[in-house]
């Protein structure tokens, strides 16, 4: 086994790539088959209700987790304590959730979240009890386990239990069955696969990790308003009887923040751990920064023209003929991918390093121009607010930029420069499948393969001809692609004989 920090890296890389592409793609075909027995309106009162549980969620795991994962020196009775106190929270805020969604309902002016949110609340428990030995195992960087969890999770909690109680008429609580399902049994396969041992119950040696949690507690709430608050607050003023409004801008919300899921997954447990590890080494750090920036961006700018090009075809595929009104509004935030994709990497950075205060201000302005963003949207129209978010994220990306930069000793114009070969790509995926979206006379889905198909033609082509053009510095994408495809000619063409992968 390769120790080093490079390889282990690597091999986390590819594992997490592997475990998060499984849970989006299953996640994608569970929701594409929910919405043939889902109406837009119990989507939008599923996205108020989850968006009220995540943002408790974050109190109730008061860090302890990226506590566990950003400490340098960690013990047993730590860890051990760790677990009590995120098993009391758990219960605690279980049990708070409980009492008070009467009162959130009322702020909603939705009954119907009360005993969605009651039902809901059974996850902080399960979520405390699985705290520990998922953080574990992303210290670790054991990200085989991870998927292997995820592959026998999911199936059971979303693709049985999920699907068969919306198919027997379940409705909302088809959704919020699978997911307490899920997390139950996620919950199960950390604690075989972990190794944790616990100790009597004990909550002073957890006290050194509260003050990192303290912070990260914070700078996690904000993040993870910045990604929901303009659905909540929406939903806020959005009467009962726009429900089905509710829900076409949530599931416009679900698709564009589809692509961030996968990069931020990676951003929050591969960067996380491997920067932490080397938070006191500020070329490795910069290096991974870099790094993370460059594929990040390689990836991104295709996807982002193919989404913006093929949206019509993907909201068909993904979700339902009937959410087609959601097609000009996720067009317009497709716009905001790139940078939330470029901000996840910049959350991993400071998270890491643990310059959480100035980035919980940028966050919080953030939120108070999304905020301000819903608004405009619920006075004068959902394209408003979708505009809103685009330039809101701008002004958040350029901030965290200057913040990381500043912080790891980095000028602008080599963070900027590690775009180059995304942009590259994104132009070739525009030039070659552009000419497919003029076939109006064939099926969506034909029009969509070959979108596809041209674009990978087209992105093949290029990169054999012009294999350079994708390089930047020590990063080379068409290298680590090289190295694990057993064929003479790619690794002769796209690893140079003073390029060694990393």
């Amino acid at each position: 086994m390769n120790d080093a920090p490079e390889g282990r890296l690597a091999k986390s890389v590819r594992w997490q790539t592997i475990n998060v592409g499984f849970q989006v793609l299953f996640q994608l075909a569970f929701i594409k088959a929910l919405s043939i027995f889902l109406t837009e309106a119990e989507w939008g009162i599923i996205g108020i209700a989850l968006g009220i549980i995540g943002i408790i969620e974050i109190f109730a795991q008061l860090g302890v987790g990226p506590s566990l994962i950003q400490r340098k020196a960690l013990t047993e009775e730590q860890i051990s304590a760790a677990f009590w106190v995120s098993l009391l929270l758990g219960v605690l805020f279980g049990l708070t959730t409980f009492f008070t969604a009467p009162l959130i309902a009322q702020f909603y002016h939705r009954a119907d979240l009360i005993p969605l949110l009651r039902f809901i609340a059974m996850s902080f428990p399960l979520a405390g009890l699985a705290l520990v030995p998922r953080a574990i195992l992303i210290r670790k960087m054991d990200f085989r386990s991870l998927f292997w969890s995820s592959l026998i999770a999911m199936p059971i909690g979303n693709g049985l239990i999920g699907i068969l109680a919306a198919y027997n008429g379940w409705g909302v609580y088809a959704y919020a069955g699978a997911l307490l399902a899920q997390n139950a049994l996620l919950g199960l396969n950390y604690w075989v696969r972990a190794g944790v041992r616990i100790h009597k119950p004990a909550l002073t040696p957890a006290q050194p990790l509260f003050k990192y949690g303290a912070s990260s507690t914070v700078f996690n709430f904000l993040n993870y308003a910045a990604s929901r608050l303009d659905v909540l607050v929406l939903g806020r003023f959005l009467p009962e009887s726009r429900n089905a409004d509710q829900g076409i801008y949530d599931r416009s919300n679900y698709m564009m923040t589809l692509p961030i899921t996968l990069l931020g997954k990676l951003s929050d447990s591969v960067l996380f751990s491997s920067m932490s590890e080397v938070q006191e080494n500020r070329e490795r750090l910069k290096g991974i920064f870099l790094g993370g920036l460059y594929f990040t961006a390689c990836l991104v700018f295709p996807g982002v023209v193919l989404l913006e090009l093929y949206t019509e075809e993907f909201v068909l595929a993904l979700l339902d003929e009937k959410l087609l009104p959601t097609v000009p509004i996720i067009r317009i935030l497709y716009a905001a991918v790139l940078l939330r994709s470029w901000i996840k990497v910049c959350d991993a950075t400071v998270r890491a390093t643990d310059i959480i205060g100035p980035a919980s201000i940028v966050k919080a302005l953030f939120c108070a121009g999304l905020a301000y963003s819903a608004y405009l949207g619920y006075k004068h129209g959902f394209e408003t607010l979708a505009w809103g978010v685009v330039v809101s994220t701008l002004f958040q990306a350029i901030a965290m930029l200057a913040l990381t930069t500043r912080k790891l000793n980095l000028r602008w114009g080599a963070v900027l420069s590690t775009a180059g070969p995304g942009l590259v790509l994104g132009l070739v995926t525009l030039c070659a499948a552009g000419p497919a979206t003029f076939l109006h006379d064939i099926h969506w889905l034909a029009r969509l393969g070959l979108g596809l198909l041209t674009a990978l033609v087209g992105v093949m082509m290029w990169a054999w001809m012009f294999p350079r053009s994708l390089q930047h510095g020590a990063n080379n994408i068409l290298a680590q692609i090289a190295v694990r495809i057993p064929v003479a000619a790619l690794k002769q063409r796209w690893i140079p004989e003073d390029d060694v992968p990393r």
